[in-house]
């Protein structure tokens, strides 16, 4: 059964898509089998693995809109709805008609009428996870791209997984975010996923020379390192990184030598070593 991981931090341009993908295409290259969920109605990580958003008909919004309407019926949608890409990972799609979906299940929160009960309670923040349970079986890892703007399907990708990532940018103001985040973790694990854990925060966009990266390195061990752990290696800033979205391939494929790529394979490596 696929262990589930959500990338995801509140704040932008933290490297959570970046991080996603380039997680995902390691894990690949160490012989597991990966499905890539673009939970992000913008589309950043299908647009990075080289297809056009808007022309996949078949996403993560049908998906869930199955779910809610035709649960029966959803497993006749997953072949048509998984990519399979030539950096080795499979991809559920997305575009903006995710924030349709979106807006669906805040209807559904709202009225508190859906066809998922659990002690009469409205339970449309487990809506994907539902569609994540049936894919399980045929992966060893899942990685959810989680987006900014629509709360309830981050909600909902942590309520479908067993751990998260949370990608910080080397910058006190960026740092500044994480306990928005953690909080939202432990609220998530209280009222619906008891199993949810943080695997770890990520630095990301770091420079080894400057000395601000490095005092924010420190800091965040020292505040969080002994409730959370803080991964060995952090994510190397190079324009290698900045061009692999136009090439639609990953760092470890663009260029595999770059420091950042083996900074990814090492925070694959701790991946595996968590099982």
């Amino acid at each position: 059964m696929a262990i589930v991981y959500s990338i995801t931090n509140q704040k932008g341009g933290v490297g959570k898509t970046t991080t996603a993908l380039n997680l995902g295409v390691a894990l690949a290259k160490e012989g597991k089998r990966v499905l890539l969920v673009d939970n992000d109605p913008q589309g950043n990580l299908t647009a990075a693995l080289g297809y056009t958003p808007g022309e996949q008909k078949q996403n993560l919004s049908k998906l869930l809109l199955a779910a809610i309407d035709a649960p029966e019926d959803l497993e006749l949608h997953f072949p048509r709805s998984i990519l399979h890409t030539e950096g080795g990972v499979d991809l559920i799609p997305a575009n903006g008609r995710l924030a349709d979906a979106a807006a669906r299940l805040q209807v559904m929160r709202l009225s508190q009428a859906s066809q998922y009960h659990d002690k009469g309670e409205s339970t449309c923040e487990v809506v994907m996870a539902s569609v994540i349970d049936r894919l399980k079986g045929n992966y060893d890892y899942i990685v959810i791209d989680c987006g900014l703007k629509h709360e309830l399907l981050t909600v909902n990708a942590l309520a479908a997984s067993d751990y998260c990532i949370v990608p910080v940018q080397a910058h006190f103001l960026a740092s500044e975010g994480i306990p928005d985040v953690l909080g939202l973790v432990k609220s998530v694990r209280e009222r619906f996923n008891p199993r949810l854990k943080v695997a770890g925060i990520l630095l990301t966009m770091y420079q080894s020379r400057p000395q601000l990266c490095q005092s924010v390195r420190e800091s965040v061990g020292e505040i969080y390192g002994q409730e959370y752990h803080v991964f060995e290696r952090p994510i190397e800033q190079t324009i290698k990184v900045a061009e692999c979205p136009a090439a639609g391939v990953s760092i470890l494929d663009y260029a595999p030598r770059n420091p950042a790529a083996e900074s990814y394979r090492s925070l694959a490596q701790e991946v595996l070593r968590l099982g």
